[in-house]
C-alpha cells in the first residue's frame, strides 16, 4: 500500500511578515499560531531564525537597478509560472542594449551580479530568462495593486530618490517609448503607449514633478494582442523632447539618437 506524501505548505511572504510582526509585538507562538493557522514548530523556528519560507528569502530593497527592472517589466516583460512549473521573469525585445541593461540590472536585484545572463536571440528578438519565486510573487502582488489603480506601492521603490525615478522613467520608455517626427508640422516628439490607463497617469505625474516635463494623454486605438483600449502620452516641443533625452534618456542607441544601429 503506497502512503501519499504530505505537500509542503508554501508560505507568503505577506503570511511571513505578519507573523514576525505580532511575535516581535510580544504575542506568544500559540497566540499567532491560531490566528494565523501557522504551526507552532514553524513559528518556533521563524523566531529563532533558523528559517524562512522561500517567498521571504528575497526581500525588495529602493534601488535604480529595482526600478529599472520594474519599468521594463511593466512594458514589454513578463512574469509567472513556465511550462515546467518554476516561476519565470521573461524579457523580449527586438533591442539587444535594452534586454542586456534589464539583465544587468535584475542580477544586481536579485543579488546574483556575477552571473549575469547574455541575452539569446530568436527570430528577430532578443530575450533573457530569471528565475525567482520570490521576486514572482512579489511583483505578482505589486502588479494586482496597480491593476486596481492604486500606485502607493509602486511609487515605494520608484520615488525613493530622483536617480530610482529616472531609472523607472528610461526603463518604460525603453519597453514601449519612442520618438516621433511629423514632417507635415515640422514636430518632434516623443510617445510612450500602454493599456495601463492608471500606469500613464503615474508616469505623467512622475515627468512632471521630477523633471519639469508636461505631457499630453490620448486614447490610441486598441492593443493588438488583447484589444484593450491603448493609450498614448506625447511629449511635444524640441525644447521639451530634448530635456526628455538630457535629463531621462534610453538605452537604446537608436531611440536616443534616432539612429538605426545593428548589433553584428
Amino acid at each position: 500500500m503506497s502512503v501519499k506524501k504530505r505537500k509542503k505548505r508554501s508560505y507568503t511572504r505577506e503570511e511571513y511578515e505578519e507573523a514576525m510582526r505580532l511575535l516581535r509585538q510580544g504575542f506568544g507562538v500559540m497566540q499567532v499560531s491560531k490566528w494565523l493557522n501557522i504551526p507552532l514548530w514553524t513559528l518556533y523556528h521563524w523566531r529563532k531564525g533558523e528559517q524562512k519560507p522561500y517567498a521571504a528569502k528575497w526581500e525588495p530593497k529602493p534601488s535604480p537597478e529595482l526600478a529599472y527592472v520594474l519599468g521594463a517589466l511593466l512594458g514589454d516583460g513578463s512574469v509567472g509560472r513556465a511550462e515546467h512549473g518554476a516561476y519565470r521573469i521573461k524579457l523580449s525585445a527586438k533591442d539587444y542594449e535594452f534586454v542586456e541593461q534589464f539583465s544587468k540590472c535584475l542580477a544586481t536585484v536579485l543579488g546574483k551580479p556575477e552571473k549575469t545572463p547574455k541575452p539569446k536571440r530568436k527570430g528577430t528578438m532578443w530575450y533573457v530568462k530569471y528565475y525567482s519565486k520570490a521576486f514572482a510573487e512579489w511583483y505578482t502582488s505589486l502588479r494586482q495593486s496597480l491593476l486596481q489603480g492604486n500606485t502607493d506601492d509602486l511609487s515605494k521603490y520608484v520615488e525613493h530618490n530622483v536617480e530610482c525615478v529616472r531609472a523607472f522613467l528610461r526603463g518604460i520608455f525603453d519597453a514601449e517609448g519612442g520618438h516621433h517626427y511629423n514632417k507635415t508640422y515640422d514636430i518632434y516628439s516623443i510617445r510612450l503607449y500602454n493599456t495601463d490607463l492608471a500606469l500613464l497617469r503615474y508616469v505623467q505625474y512622475l515627468l512632471s514633478r521630477y523633471f519639469s516635463i508636461p505631457s499630453h494623454l490620448y486614447l490610441s486605438g486598441q492593443a493588438c494582442n488583447n484589444r484593450k483600449p491603448r493609450y498614448k502620452i506625447e511629449i511635444y516641443r524640441r525644447p521639451l523632447v530634448e530635456r526628455f533625452l538630457e535629463m531621462v534618456g534610453f538605452t537604446i542607441t537608436r531611440k536616443q539618437f534616432g539612429l538605426a544601429v545593428r548589433r553584428k
